[in-house]
């Protein structure tokens, strides 16, 4: 429940819509971001992933029932994902 002063912000289907009509004209524009922020942001969620693997694997574990051993191996490939430099 919202307190006094506190706004509510609901994104609904014509929030999304709007959203994805910006993003297509930015796309359309040419506004696009440069491969090294792109490479840059994947590395910051492999780090994320990294830093909060043992929450991930308890999460799955939770969800699916699934053994540590099998979540780390293949939900959380790391060492599969090799980043270009």
């Amino acid at each position: 429940m919202a307190t006094e002063g506190e706004i509510k912000t609901i994104f609904d289907a014509e929030a999304a819509s709007t959203m994805v009509n910006e993003l297509r004209s930015s796309y359309a524009a040419g506004k696009t971001r440069s491969y090294e922020w792109r490479i840059s942001q994947l590395k910051c969620i492999l780090k994320m992933v990294e830093h909060h693997e043992q929450e991930i694997v308890e999460a799955v574990f939770s969800d699916l029932s699934k053994p540590a051993f099998e979540a780390s191996f293949f939900e959380l490939p790391s060492w599969r994902c090799k980043m270009p430099t």
